[in-house]
């Protein structure tokens, strides 16, 4: 695959397996809450990216908008995300997609993050199993966190984390305690100095990559959660394994499709 002169996807396949350097893309799904109406889970999902060829995995993602605006008319800065597709919402709406169309556009772009993505992998927080007031994202944000940290510290490669706004001044909390002090699955005292830089806060409508992350998260949630009836049109508990060998099966010791789920 030529993308325009710039590379090869032999050429970004292998900087995958060895990256000099990676962004970790993440975005959520459902809420925090605690209360009777609140979801039933609440996701993250991290997309990473390397660094090197970066912007040829750019390209790769806009030649695949470009397709999907040819075929559907989509333009290139709508916002993709799981809930528009779902339900024909937001920057989609004028479109007038049916089921298989917006089914069509979401399995695109999970394939396409075999390509441009160097391995993706979500956290599920299950409320409905806990049994103590805890509070769901922050157990999740370090559940993700001790993944990375494995990640780098075994690869010894520097991870950079981006995320859809929203809680910027609680995550840069939770990512510069963790950086200095944190505990391995031994209970040993570690730091985490592969996971560089504070946190970085992007809007969802101006990043093709957060959006991907979006997509995950709601695949993830739809792997724990399997729809009912016509609720499974656009998504369904399949569409996880979409991804393919992206995956990171070793983030789970339970579980070999590269979701964290907790409680058990």
């Amino acid at each position: 695959m030529d993308l325009n002169g710039v590379g090869s996807a032999g050429e970004l396949l292998a900087q995958a397996e060895r990256p000099s350097f990676e962004w970790a893309y993440v975005d959520e799904t459902g809420d925090s809450g605690m209360s009777a109406g609140s979801s039933s889970t609440y996701i993250l999902a991290c997309v990473l990216v390397p660094a090197d060829g970066w912007t040829q995995r750019l390209d790769v993602l806009t030649k695949m908008r470009r397709s999907i605006g040819k075929q559907y008319g989509v333009r290139l800065r709508d916002e993709i995300k799981a809930n528009y597709l779902l339900r024909s919402r937001g920057d989609l709406k004028r479109y007038g997609l049916g089921d298989g169309q917006r089914r069509n556009i979401y399995q695109t772009h999970m394939k396409t993050l075999i390509l441009v993505s160097s391995g993706v992998f979500a956290v599920v927080i299950d409320k409905r199993k806990m049994t103590k007031p805890r509070d769901p994202s922050e157990i999740a944000w370090k559940y993700l966190m001790q993944r990375l940290r494995e990640r780098s510290t075994q690869s010894s490669v520097p991870i950079a984390l981006v995320h859809d706004e929203g809680e910027d001044k609680k995550i840069k909390s939770l990512h510069r305690a963790f950086r200095r002090v944190s505990w391995d699955a031994r209970g040993a005292r570690v730091q985490a100095p592969y996971l560089v830089e504070d946190p970085i806060s992007r809007k969802s409508d101006d990043s093709y990559f957060i959006q991907l992350a979006d997509l995950c998260a709601y695949a993830a949630y739809r792997r724990i959660v399997p729809p009912d009836g016509r609720s499974g049109a656009v998504c369904n508990e399949k569409m996880w394994g979409e991804l393919g060998s992206r995956v990171l099966a070793e983030v789970s010791t339970n579980r070999p499709d590269g979701i964290v789920h907790w409680p058990r």
